[in-house]
């Protein structure tokens, strides 16, 4: 029996979850498609960054997914009169809960995994990536018969591309001075660092200089000309990692004494401590999500008789519960970040969703040999 139920709830966590990835993942994806499509970024590295977030979002809401599992497994079984069959023969509801309580404590042992080592380190692996894309020359790639969005200032025309690299057919709209609007052409071009900026070096072209207040309009011939298509690189510049890719040591321990990076002068405040704190202790509190929400579907669905009216009262109190449980934790966060006095606050939503199915499955006795049979015998008109 118990080989049995957990094979039902594993398949059906799996499907599930699959779906939820993948839609998880497109709607991710979406961050990504302006860099992939306008800044010629590799589709290598655009599943790279989309792929190393996933864990994080994995670990918020596989809780919610195994509850689902739960309610639709057992309900199931409870309208196939499996679980009437079961409880006639003796089975208690401990026994019926095993497997999914099994699953749920596997889940949360997986989530402390996620929570406590793979999400920081993919975190760090993602916003390192998405640092080096922003800044280094590297990254930065004009299509070929189209206008490239390189930031929200510049707009760039390549016509063709040698195989040297050299760019032919150059128009750069630049709207970084308010009060012109600047169009530079040029016949080649050259990708190169500036300052230590990536830039396009032009040769012969023209800057044309219009004024929006008066419309007077200038020209500026030249044989060169660089104009900088990026920030400094990144071996000049300090990343200060955030708090999502800290250790939970580092969260714990670190103070107003520390600076936020080993090269970077900078000491934290005391928001960011608060922060630290907060990240640390959601991270413990956040897999228990996984047996709390599996106690709540259980006792909603094992507690009392299986008749329709009060299982489907008992359904519908689960979920809402469910739901605070997950507004309660964000909301003790935001608190947290305020105040550490609401710390506490973070446990309060699993544990009491934990109480309330442990409540469910223990406030009734167990019923004897008579009253098992009785759901089974009387049928629909017996309830």
């Amino acid at each position: 029996m118990t080989r049995y139920l957990l094979r039902q709830l594993f398949v059906a966590l799996v499907l599930g979850t699959s779906a939820l990835v993948v839609l998880l993942w497109l709607i991710n994806s979406l961050r990504f498609f302006d860099a992939f499509i306008n800044k010629g970024l590799p589709v290598s590295t655009f599943l790279k960054l989309t792929v190393l977030l996933m864990p994080g979002f994995l670990s918020v809401f596989l809780p919610l997914a195994l509850c689902a599992v739960i309610l639709f497994v057992y309900h199931r079984m409870i309208l196939d009169r499996e679980l009437v069959v079961l409880q006639a023969a003796g089975v208690s509801r401990w026994s019926l809960s095993k497997p999914a309580l099994m699953l749920a404590v596997v889940l949360c042992a997986f989530g402390y995994y996620l929570t406590l080592d793979a999400v920081p380190r993919l975190e760090r692996a993602f916003n390192q990536l998405n640092f080096q894309i922003r800044h280094e020359i590297t990254r930065i790639a004009l299509t070929e018969g189209t206008l490239t969005e390189v930031n929200d200032r510049l707009t760039v025309y390549v016509r063709a591309r040698s195989e040297n690299g050299e760019l032919k057919g150059l128009i750069i709209h630049d709207r970084s001075d308010p009060g012109l609007d600047i169009t530079i052409t040029a016949a080649r071009g050259m990708m190169v660092e500036d300052g230590g900026r990536p830039s396009v070096l032009m040769v012969n072209g023209v800057r044309q200089e219009r004024d929006r207040q008066t419309g007077e309009v200038t020209f500026l011939y030249f044989d060169s000309h660089a104009i900088a298509l990026g920030e400094k690189r990144t071996s000049s510049m300090v990343r200060v990692p955030e708090r999502r890719e800290r250790g939970i040591i580092d969260l714990f321990t670190l103070t107003t004494r520390d600076n936020v990076a080993p090269t970077f002068p900078n000491r934290f405040t005391e928001s960011m401590v608060r922060s630290m704190r907060m990240e640390a202790h959601q991270r413990l509190a956040r897999p228990l999500a996984n047996v709390a929400f599996a106690l709540a579907a259980l006792g909603a669905l094992l507690s009392g008789e299986f008749n329709r009216r009060g299982r489907n009262r008992r359904i519908i109190v689960a979920v809402v519960a469910v739901v605070l449980a997950q507004a309660s934790m964000l909301g003790a966060a935001n608190l947290a970040k305020a105040d550490l006095l609401y710390l506490p606050l973070l446990y309060v939503g699993p544990l009491g969703t934990a109480a309330l199915g442990v409540w469910w499955l223990t406030r009734y006795p167990q019923p004897g040999p008579r009253e098992r049979l009785a759901p089974s015998i009387a049928g629909p008109a017996g309830r």
